[in-house]
Parts: C-alpha cells; structure tokens; sequence
C-alpha cells in the first residue's frame, strides 16, 4: 500500500471492508503500520466506487435489522477505520510467506503493532456505536485461508492462500490430477511466523472493541469467551443487555449456557463487585426463555458450566419477579416461577449464589 492516506483507505475498503460485510475474498496487503491506522480516522474519504459502498451499507443494514429495527447506518467511523487497518495488519502477520529464517521477525513486528493499535482504541460509548461495529466485524471469525493441494501422478504441491497455476490442473485424466481445498480458520493456521498464543491474543483483544461481536460469537473455541469490561459495560445498560440477548437467541443455548456460565463463574471468583451486569443478563435470558420469548435448552445440562448458567440466571429471575411483581400479573408470575424453580433450587444455583454472597 502507498503511504496517503486516500489511497490506503481505498485499498483497505476494497480488499478488507467490503468483502467483510458482503463475503468474498479477503486480501489483505502490504502492512499498514500503527501511525496510517490511526490517520485513517482523521480524513474525509468519499469511496471512489458508489456501487460497492451501496452495497456493503446495504448488507450492513441487514445485518443489524436482524437485532433492531433501523433503515439506515453511518459511514464507518473514525474508530472502524483503524480497528479495519489493525485487522489487515494482523491476517497480514499470518501469511505463510513470513515463515522464513529472515522474514519472521517482521511478522513479530506486524502484529505486535497491531496490537498496540487496537489498544489505541476507545470502546464504543453507545448503543448506535456497538450496533455499528457489529456490523462490520460480525464476521471475523469467519475470515478462514484456502490451503489447495494439487496432486498429480509424478509428485504434488501445495498452496496456502493462493490459487494453483492453471497449468497444473490441465489435462486431469492423463496426468491423474486430483485437487483438494482446505478451508482453515485464522486461529488455526499453519505454518505461522508468530506465535499461536500472540495471535489469538490479538483476536481476542479486537473482539473486545466491538462487545456485540464478542458476545454474539461466545460459543466460539477460541479465543474463549471471558468478560471483559466493554461487554461488562455492554449489559449494564438496557439497550445493550437487549442487543445482547437477541444476539444470543440465534445461537444453540446449550452452548450459550456453557459460555457464560464458564466466564460468569471465573468472573465472581476473581472480581465479584463487578458481577452484577453478568448476573442480570442471565437472569432476563432466564425469563425470556421461561415466557417462551427465546430458544430453551432442552433436557438436563450436560456440563457444569451450564448448569452453572441456568441455575444462577433462573435464581436471580426469581428475585427479580419477587422484587418487581408489578411487571406481571399473579397468574404470569406463578406460571413463571413454577418454570424457573427447578433451576432455581438445583446444586448450581445454591453454589452460584454462595458465590454471590447468598443473594443473586
């Protein structure tokens, strides 16, 4: 990439942003560097192809219209534009071609720059904000590399991230040619110039940039869901605790359970004062689930983290029914305390509420 501010942000928008939101091929090019990304935010950029930002708006209006009602987004932010540069700059980190004896420390350097420019940048203050973000970044985890391996009668090669020669794949039935594609994950990539752990590291600080992101993927292997405080900060409020929940209820609940149960417990072990936005997304997760508003697990849960989860959300739904009875009448409120209080009463919830100080 030149070194304008116009023309990086031009590229980035076309070989990074775009097929973000829209799919397609993610390119990422020459490294962007920590000083460019963070200029980004200060220019006035108008895309120099209609057609696409028509585009991406309007798949990111989709994507958001799957949470909340809205016709209509912002452009990208300051803060968008230089999350978008650290992300480019990490995938660039992750190419196979920093695998050398002289090249890796470059790839070091890349990504470690990376990293100090998604510290640069704030969280986002208010719901438009996160909402926002999501829609851009809602897909990072699903940007993977194309591995292709082309065998043939007298030998074989091997592609990461680029396209065979045409050359290789002629005359398939003569030369016994057999072409296999391999789809592998960011995290999962082989070989790497960094380390696996720096890498994921990255990705897990990126992710607490745009909470909604992090949240709505939470069932993810890695990096594992913890609670940070931008999605602390997220579910402490009314909008973002709606956000968040709707963005939960697309995911199989199970799995939700163990995610949050797993993060809620490690959290009130370590930092229980700060507990409480955990513990009332749980709890009105519980009564969505109770008044038949979002998918309920089905059966005993499986794992102690999710019986963890269900025992501490309903047991905390039942003190917010009793605190705040006037919301339902005395028919919905038995009806609903007959549905949580198996949970309420389970061996979880009595060790999650100790873990409270004996009140949820």
């Amino acid at each position: 990439m030149v070194n304008h501010p116009g023309a990086i942000a031009q590229e980035l928008f076309r070989s990074l942003m775009a097929p973000l939101v829209l799919g397609g091929a993610v390119r990422p090019g020459h490294a962007i560097g920590a000083r460019a990304a963070l200029s980004l935010g200060e220019m006035e950029w108008v895309c120099p192809d209609a057609d696409l930002e028509t585009r991406v708006q309007a798949a990111r209006v989709r994507r958001a219209r799957r949470l909340v009602p809205i016709d209509a987004l912002a452009a990208a932010t300051p803060a968008e534009w230089t999350l978008a540069a650290a992300l480019h700059d990490l995938l660039q980190a992750a190419n196979p071609g920093f695998d050398g004896a002289l090249r890796r420390s470059a790839a070091v350097r890349i990504l470690e720059l990376a990293r100090e420019t998604i510290e640069r940048v704030p969280g986002p203050v208010h719901a438009r904000d996160v909402l926002s973000r999501h829609t851009w970044f809602g897909r990072l985890l699903d940007i993977a590399r194309t591995d292709t391996t082309v065998s043939w009668w007298v030998g074989s090669q091997k592609f990461l991230g680029v396209d065979p020669p045409h050359r290789l794949e002629i005359w398939p039935e003569l030369r016994r040619v057999n072409v296999v594609t391999t789809p592998r994950a960011l995290l999962e990539l082989a070989p790497l110039a960094v380390e696996r752990s720096r890498l994921t590291d990255a990705v897990a600080r990126l992710l607490t940039r745009t909470p909604l992101t992090e949240l709505a993927t939470c069932t993810r292997q890695e990096p594992a869901f913890t609670w940070s405080e931008t999605a602390l900060a997220l579910v402490a409020t009314r909008a973002g605790r709606t956000l968040a929940l709707r963005a939960l209820a697309a995911l199989p609940p199970g799995e939700v359970d163990a995610a949050l149960g797993r993060a809620t417990r490690e959290l009130l072990a370590t930092r229980r004062a700060a507990g409480s936005p955990a513990v009332t997304l749980l709890a009105e997760r519980a009564l969505a689930q109770a008044e038949g508003h979002a998918p309920r697990p089905q059966g005993v849960a499986a794992r102690a983290e999710e019986a963890f989860a269900r025992g501490l959300g309903a047991a905390a739904a039942v003190l917010m029914l009793e605190r705040s009875g006037a919301a339902w009448t005395e028919d919905e409120r038995r009806r609903l305390l007959a549905v949580l209080d198996p949970a309420a009463r389970s061996a979880a919830a009595q060790e999650a509420t100790a873990m409270l100080g004996g009140a949820a």
